[in-house]
């Protein structure tokens, strides 16, 4: 029998640095991942997208997929956005800067690998390739489809699928295949983050779902100190326990 595999899973950090150490702190030490599967929306709406870029890009134990925030960030966004998220994106962008972000152009929309015998899609929400769906789609459970809907979504030879973008936990699991969300690292309704840790071999696969508070002290101050635009919508939109 294969030796347990240990990874944490990730979605959603949205440039909030302050998010991200507070989970790396905790597994490095509290459980020791070999790898951690980040599924996207690293960017935007955060104060600190640069940092986040950058520890996401260097550290040698991340698979990244992009999100539907690195689309928009990458200009193929194919919606209306609110004015102060276009200001934003731009003041985003700036922040990266144009040499990260060619880096960040190439991390793949999804990922597919095998560990242990077991076959993982990670991907944002769905298959952006799929004829009328756009990259703000949610996924057909969040949309009022059957899970059977669902479930036929995603190829049919992956074991684990791997998504985010809803920032709701999820674990489902069907006709011998697990879908799993970690929750969001970051927007969420109270100060806390979330996210998953998998233990795993051929014939088992254990998962935690973690939630624990954070330091959010300064998280309001930064929007000030570096005056980023769009501040006030961003704050009281996506950071409701921060009034």
């Amino acid at each position: 029998m294969k030796e347990l595999k240990r990874y944490a899973i990730i979605a959603d950090i949205h440039a909030n640095n302050y998010a991200l150490n507070s989970f790396l702190n905790y597994i490095d030490n509290n459980f020791s991942a070999e790898k951690i599967l980040n599924v996207g929306d690293a960017v935007h709406i955060g104060p600190q997208p640069k940092e986040v870029v950058q520890t996401i890009l260097t550290d040698k134990r991340f698979i990244n997929v992009l999100g539907n925030n690195e689309l928009v960030l990458f200009g193929k966004a194919d919606f209306e956005m609110h004015e102060d998220l276009k200001k934003h994106t731009r003041w985003t962008a700036n922040e990266i800067g144009e040499e990260l972000i060619e880096k960040m152009k190439n991390i793949p929309e999804y990922s597919n690998f095998e560990s242990n015998n077991r076959k993982f899609l990670m991907l944002h929400s769905h298959l952006y390739t799929i004829p009328n769906r756009t990259i703000q789609d949610n996924i057909l459970l969040y949309q009022g489809k059957s899970l059977d809907e669902f479930i036929d979504d995603y190829p049919k030879d992956n074991d684990i699928i791997i998504l985010g973008h809803t920032h709701e936990q999820m674990y489902i699991e069907k006709d011998n295949k697990i879908i799993l969300n970690p929750g969001s690292l970051s927007i969420t309704m109270q100060p806390k983050i979330s996210f998953c840790l998998i233990e795993f071999n051929s014939t088992e696969f254990n998962v935690i779902f973690k939630n624990i508070s954070y330091d959010v002290l300064n998280l309001k101050e930064i929007y000030y100190e570096k005056n980023i635009p769009g501040k006030e919508f961003l704050l009281s939109y996506f950071y409701p326990f921060l009034k």
